[in-house]
């Protein structure tokens, strides 16, 4: 037997604060040092280290994620300069101006990319969703009662999620970190920087929910 269906869609959203950051920096190198250890005997990269784990960072948040050495006719050799990506964590966002501070002082020191890391919890995720499936409730309760038609049951429920966060500009921070003086460990503020220290991100879930419903035979509009 067919049934008699009552398709209603919701949606809820909610604003979150970002609560971590991840920053990529390139450093040139006057030497080539192909592992981990770089972080310790690359000068240039011993020196970013340093003024990041003097501040009080911990040295396991600061991780190696490549070497690009530069040849000269096709050979590498001793004196060969280097190129090094790190990725440094953060996981107080009170600590990232003046970690990117210390960052933009640096000589041979350039700054990539700031990403930003949000909650995932999935308790925070489940209220979401009950909230969309409440409003999915009471909107087909309100079309049943309207329509004369009684809801017996549900068919079926599809979920989605969406977020869209704020894009980083970087250049508005290269501009300000370029006038800069390069002086031990300055502290930037978010006035400095350019760029919103706090960062958000609209996470949207939506229901769509088949309702079976019991129609009255003498049902008419």
């Amino acid at each position: 037997m067919e049934l008699n269906l009552l398709n209603v869609s919701s949606n809820y959203h909610q604003m979150i604060d970002a609560n971590r950051a991840e920053i990529s920096v390139r450093i040139k190198g006057s030497s080539v040092i192909s592992n981990a250890t770089a972080l310790e005997k690359a000068k240039e990269v011993r020196q970013l280290v340093e003024a990041l784990t003097n501040y009080g960072l911990a040295k396991t948040a600061i991780q190696l994620q490549s070497v690009v050495a530069e040849v000269n006719n096709g050979m590498l050799l001793r004196s060969s300069s280097a190129t090094y990506s790190l990725l440094i964590r953060c996981d107080d966002l009170e600590q990232l101006p003046d970690l990117l501070g210390i960052i933009t002082s640096q000589k041979q020191v350039s700054l990539e990319n700031v990403t930003w890391g949000f909650p995932d919890d999935q308790a925070m995720i489940n209220t979401w969703l009950q909230a969309a499936l409440e409003l999915a409730k009471a909107k087909a309760k309100a079309m049943a009662q309207t329509l004369g038609v009684q809801i017996i049951g549900v068919h079926r429920v599809d979920d989605h999620y969406h977020s869209e966060q704020q894009t980083y500009a970087p250049q508005a921070l290269f501009r300000k970190s370029a006038a800069a003086p390069r002086a031990a460990a300055p502290s930037f503020t978010k006035d400095d920087l350019g760029l919103a220290m706090v960062h958000r991100k609209r996470i949207e879930v939506q229901v769509q929910v088949a309702f079976i419903i019991n129609q009255n035979e003498n049902f008419s509009i």
